[in-house]
């Protein structure tokens, strides 16, 4: 293919390289990380205390762990400090040969905490964590289901952005073209039958099916599914208004 015809100009190739750029490790990553089998509990009062930045920090090297843990803190000030801990080790191990503490930390929140993370944290939040299961996860279902999570709210974000910038109201569908013929879909793919069609049906009974197995992801994946069922306002609560309804 011609490098000037590629969606992306220099392909994979480009697009690995501004990847790895941000899989540069930390410096130090521990020194801001709780033990792993410290008192989780106690990590559920508020973030009252920002961190003001040392005078020294400013002499640490770009990628030291401290100004990642410093950022955290003021963005999750006011929130339990357990929001924060858990971000960091979500940052941690975004990176290049990250820590195994920080990924038995990472586990151990979602296993013994999990159900009140999903309630709280804000979306952003649950899809990085289902990313961090995706890569980290201790089974099949935490990593195939972490996957499935985070692909499935990424395409809603890209296929939403771009569809809310026809200033129609997003829980509406698109007005029906009469009398045209329609553009075929990109990838040689057949359109979806939209009245009839199960895709989305299946899409979602599976991820369902990985977060049911796992006693660990299902607070998250519950959380993330039942907000895709209930929330009108994505391409999964737009194309009901299309469906041919049945009860089986």
């Amino acid at each position: 293919m011609d490098i000037d015809n590629e969606n992306y100009p220099g392909g994979f190739y480009k697009l690995l390289r501004q990847l790895e750029k941000k899989e540069v490790p930390f410096v130090e990553p521990l020194s801001a990380l709780p033990a792993a089998d410290a008192d989780l509990t106690a990590l559920f009062g508020p973030l009252t205390d920002p961190c003001p930045k040392p005078a020294t920090q400013k002499d640490l090297p770009i990628h030291h762990i401290a100004h990642k843990w410093q950022s955290l803190r003021e963005e999750f000030a006011g929130d339990p400090e357990i929001w924060a801990v858990h971000a960091l080790c979500i940052a941690i191990l975004r990176r290049r040969d990250a820590p195994p503490d920080a990924r038995a930390l990472f586990l151990r929140i979602w296993a013994e905490h999990g159900g009140a993370l999903a309630a709280g944290l804000p979306t952003r939040w649950l899809i990085s964590a289902a990313t961090t299961f995706a890569d980290h996860g201790d089974t099949i279902d935490q990593r195939l289901g972490g996957q499935g999570l985070q692909l499935l709210f990424h395409m809603i974000k890209l296929h939403d952005s771009e569809r809310r910038l026809s200033g129609r109201p997003t829980d509406s569908g698109l007005p029906r073209v009469k009398g045209k013929d329609l553009d075929d879909i990109g990838l040689g793919m057949t359109p979806y039958h939209l009245p009839h069609g199960d895709l989305d049906r299946q899409m979602l009974a599976r991820l369902w099916r990985y977060g049911e197995r796992d006693l660990v992801l299902r607070p998250l994946a519950i959380r993330m599914l039942r907000m895709v069922m209930e929330d009108p306002r994505s391409i999964f609560g737009r194309i009901q208004r299309y469906k041919t309804h049945r009860r089986s």
